[in-house]
C-alpha cells in the first residue's frame, strides 16, 4: 500500500521533492502556495492556500489521511505548521517553529554557536537599537550586515558590493530594526561558499548530501543585484573542484554538533534538513547561515542523484531511525540553471514562455518549474524565477552543457545566466581559493567579463584570416553571443597595393591606424629594420593605441615585423602558423619555427612529411617558440614525385597546399582560438602547459 505523503510549498524544489517522493512510490498529496503545473500532474490531489496558513494545511492533511508530511519552504515551519501536524498525528520532515530558529533567526544561531564553542564562527554582534551599530562598524572596517529573520536570501547585504560606506550601512541597519528585532553585524569573510545540505532524526542519525555551490548574482560574470539563487552545480566525487575531503567533513562535523547544541538547549529532536551555507576560507571553514529546509536551487542537484528510496529516508528521519539506513549517491556531476522574467529580480515582466520537453523536444535535461502560472492558452512566468532545468553527466562540464541547451530552448521574455558551471568560471573559484591558501598554479590566459573580449588585429597582408575571425565575430552577434569585438585594425605598412587593412577596417567599421616601419626607421637615420632598440620604440607608440581603445588581446593576422616587449609583455598576443609547430627538430627546437608562407609547406614536402597542419600559439620574444594552442586537422601532402620535381615545380606544388591549407587551416582554427579565448577555455600553469576545456594540453588541443 502506498504512503501517503503531504507536501507543502510550490517552488522548483518541491517539485524535485514530488518527483523524489513519487519515484519513492508514495501517493501525493500537495499543499501549494501556486499552482506548480510539474507537481499538479503527478499530485493524487492538491490545494492552494497561504504558504503561512497552517489551519488550512493541516486541515487538507487530516481530510486526506496523510502519514507523513515534507515541508518545502521555510514560511510554514516558521508559523508552525510542524508543530500543528505533529498534533494532528502526523509525522514530519522539517522542525518545529522553536527549532526552525535556526533559519528565522540568525541571532539565535549564531549565540548558539558561541555558547556550545563549536567552530567556524565569524566574529560578530547583535544590535536591537537604532544607531547601536556604529562603533563596531568601524572596528570590523569590512563587514556584512543581515535582518536577523527571513528575507527570501535577499537581505544580506555586504561593504564594499552593496554598502559603500558605514554611514550607508548603519543607515540601512536603521532600517532594519524598522521591520525586525534585530540586526546581526559580522565580519566580511574572503573565501568560496557552498552548500551543505543534511537531513537529521535528532536521534544521531545524520544523511549528508553532496556539496552544492549556488549562484546568488543575476547575471554572468557575479553580477548585478542578489536573487534567490540562479542555478548550481555539484560534482560526481560530492565534493566541489574547490574542496577537499577534509573541508566537506569539517563543514559535516560543525552540522552534528549544532544538532546536538540544539537538542541539549531545547531538549527537543531536530527532525529534517539543516542546511548549511558555509565558506572556505584561508582560515578553514566558516559558518555563513543555516536554513532549516532544503535550498532551492541547490535540492535539484542532489534529490535526482539519490538510489535510496527518498519515501523511507523521510520515514526513518521523521521516526528517528536514519542511522540504522544505508542511503547511497549516483556518482554524477550535476548542474542547474534558471530561467527567469526579463527584468528579474528588480522589475520582472509578466509574459508567456515556451518550455521544452524531453517528449517534445528530446532534451536530456530535467525539467522542474517553479513561480509560473498555467493557464488555457500556456504557461506564464511570473514576478520570481521561472523554470530550473539540470543537467546530470559524469563530469560537470557535460552536465553543464545539457542544462544550458534546454535552457537556451525557452522561448519568450526570459533570461538565465549561461555561466554556471562552464569550466571558466568553475576555474576562477578554484584559482580564488588557490590565490587565498597561496597555492595558485592554474591561470586562465584570458578571463571573461560582462563586456566582449576586445580585440587588437595586426596586419600587413591581405587580411584572409582576419576576414574569417570579423565573419566569425559577426555570426555570433547574430546568435545573441557577443564573446568578441575586433576593436582596432593595425599595420605596418603604408602600401594599400600589398596591405587590405584600411579597406577591411572601412567595411568593417573598426578603427584603422598605419605606422609605415620602413618609413619610421628611415626617419631615424636606418636603412633597415635591425635594430631591436628601434622596434621597441615603435612597439611603445603602438601599445598606447591599444591601451586607448582597452584591447584585451593581439591577433597577428599576416603581420610582417617581428613584435617585442612593449607589446608582448603587457598583452597576450596570438599568431597562427602554416606548420605544425608540436614537430620538433633533431635538437628538440622546433622544426617549422621561422619559416613562413608556402616555404613551410616546401620544407614539410622535403622533409618527407605526410600532411601539413595550421597551428595557434602565444607569441613571444621567440620566434615561434610560444606555447602551442590550437592545431588543426591536416591536409594531406602528396609527396611521391617531390624527388623528380624542379625548384618551380616545388614552389606551385607548395603554394596549392598553401592555399589548401589556409581554407582548412588558418580560417578554421584561428577564429575557433579566439573564440575559446573568450570563452576562457585556455588557461596555462607556471611550467607552461596549456590546459584547454579542463584538460592538460602538453602540445596544444587538436581540433577534432
Amino acid at each position: 500500500m502506498k504512503t501517503k505523503v503531504l507536501l507543502v510549498g510550490s517552488g522548483a524544489r518541491e517539485h524535485a521533492i514530488a518527483d523524489a517522493l513519487i519515484a519513492g512510490g508514495s501517493e501525493l498529496y500537495a499543499y501549494m502556495q501556486l499552482l506548480n503545473p510539474g507537481i499538479k500532474r503527478i499530485a493524487k490531489t492538491f490545494t492552494v492556500g497561504k504558504a503561512d496558513d497552517v489551519a488550512a494545511a493541516v486541515k487538507f492533511a487530516k481530510e486526506n489521511g496523510v502519514e507523513i508530511a515534507v515541508i518545502g519552504p521555510e514560511a510554514p515551519l516558521a508559523a508552525g505548521i510542524v508543530d500543528e501536524l505533529e498534533k494532528a498525528g502526523i509525522k514530519c520532515v522539517g522542525p518545529t517553529r522553536q527549532l526552525a530558529q535556526l533559519e528565522t533567526s540568525k541571532g539565535f544561531t549564531r549565540n548558539l554557536m558561541q555558547k556550545y564553542g563549536i567552530e567556524g564562527l565569524p566574529r560578530f554582534r547583535i544590535f536591537t537599537k537604532k544607531n547601536a551599530a556604529a562603533d563596531y562598524l568601524k572596528e570590523l572596517g569590512s563587514y556584512v550586515v543581515k535582518p536577523d529573520g527571513l528575507t527570501g536570501g535577499k537581505g544580506v547585504k555586504v561593504s564594499g558590493e552593496h554598502l559603500s560606506s558605514n554611514d550607508e550601512a548603519l543607515d540601512y541597519c536603521n532600517e532594519i530594526l524598522n521591520s525586525h528585532n534585530a540586526v546581526v553585524v559580522e565580519e566580511k569573510l574572503d573565501g568560496e561558499e557552498f552548500s551543505l545540505q543534511t537531513l537529521t532524526d535528532g536521534n544521531g542519525g545524520f544523511i549528508h548530501f553532496p556539496a552544492v555551490q549556488d549562484h546568488k548574482r543575476a547575471f554572468d560574470g557575479d553580477t548585478g543585484p542578489n536573487t534567490g539563487g540562479m542555478g548550481s552545480y555539484s560534482d560526481s566525487n560530492f565534493l566541489l573542484p574547490f574542496l577537499t575531503a577534509e573541508d566537506v567533513e569539517q563543514a559535516k562535523k560543525i552540522t552534528e554538533k549544532v544538532a546536538a547544541a540544539l537538542k541539549k538547549e531545547t531538549r527537543t529532536s531536530y527532525k529534517g534538513i539543516m542546511y548549511g551555507g558555509f565558506m572556505k576560507t584561508a582560515a578553514g571553514i566558516k559558518l555563513l547561515e543555516y536554513n532549516a529546509r532544503f535550498g532551492d536551487p541547490e535540492a535539484m542537484n542532489v534529490l535526482p542523484l539519490l538510489k535510496t528510496n527518498f519515501v523511507e529516508v523521510c520515514e526513518a528521519t521523521a521516526e528517528g531511525k536514519l542511522s540504522g539506513l544505508k542511503v547511497e549517491f549516483e556518482n554524477k556531476a550535476t548542474v542547474c540553471k534558471y530561467v527567469v522574467p526579463e527584468g528579474y529580480p528588480d522589475n520582472p515582466v509578466i509574459g508567456k514562455i515556451e518550455v521544452p520537453s524531453v517528449e517534445k523536444d528530446c532534451i536530456k535535461a530535467l525539467v522542474y518549474y517553479a513561480a509560473v502560472e498555467e493557464k488555457a492558452d500556456g504557461v506564464y512566468t511570473t514576478k520570481s524565477r521561472g523554470v530550473a532545468f539540470v543537467g546530470i553527466a559524469d563530469t560537470i562540464s557535460a552536465a553543464e552543457k545539457i542544462a544550458e541547451e534546454a535552457a537556451s530552448m525557452v522561448k519568450g521574455g526570459v533570461f538565465h545566466r549561461k555561466d554556471i558551471g562552464t569550466w571558466q568560471l568553475v576555474q576562477k573559484r578554484v584559482e580564488h581559493v588557490k590565490r587565498l591558501t597561496g597555492k595558485t598554479t592554474l591561470k586562465l590566459l584570458y578571463t571573461p567579463k560582462s563586456e566582449p573580449m576586445k580585440v587588437a588585429a595586426f596586419m600587413s597582408g591581405s587580411g584572409s584570416n582576419l576576414r574569417r575571425i570579423l565573419e566569425l565575430q559577426q555570426q555570433l552577434k547574430q546568435q545573441g553571443k557577443e564573446l568578441f569585438k575586433v576593436v582596432m585594425i593595425f599595420t605596418d605598412t603604408a602600401d594599400e597595393k600589398i596591405c587590405n587593412a584600411k579597406k577591411i577596417a572601412a567595411e568593417y567599421k573598426v578603427a584603422y591606424y598605419c605606422n609605415d616601419i620602413r618609413e619610421y626607421y628611415a626617419k631615424l637615420g636606418y636603412s633597415d629594420k635591425k635594430d631591436m632598440k628601434i622596434r621597441q620604440q615603435y612597439d611603445a607608440e603602438t601599445a598606447k593605441l591599444l591601451r586607448m581603445h582597452k584591447a584585451d588581446i593581439v591577433a597577428l593576422c599576416g603581420y610582417m615585423s617581428i613584435i617585442t616587449k612593449p607589446v608582448i609583455g603587457s598583452f597576450l598576443t596570438v599568431n597562427v602558423h602554416p606548420a605544425d609547430l608540436r614537430i620538433k627538430d633533431e635538437s628538440g627546437g622546433r622544426k617549422y619555427a621561422g619559416c613562413m608562407g608556402s616555404e613551410c609547406i616546401k620544407k614539410a614536402m622535403i622533409n618527407g612529411e605526410k600532411e601539413a597542419r595550421s597551428t595557434t600559439h602565444i607569441v613571444t620574444e621567440n620566434v615561434d617558440q610560444g606555447q602551442v594552442l590550437l592545431v588543426s586537422k591536416p591536409v594531406r601532402l602528396d609527396i611521391t614525385n617531390i624527388r623528380s620535381s624542379n625548384e618551380e615545380e616545388l614552389d606551385k606544388i607548395a603554394h596549392e597546399y598553401q592555399e589548401k591549407l589556409k581554407e582548412q587551416g588558418d580560417w578554421k582554427v584561428y577564429p575557433e582560438t579566439i573564440k575559446m579565448l573568450a570563452e576562457g577555455r585556455l588557461a596555462a600553469d607556471e611550467k607552461g602547459t596549456i590546459y584547454a576545456d579542463e584538460e592538460a594540453r602538453q602540445n596544444g588541443l587538436e581540433m577534432g
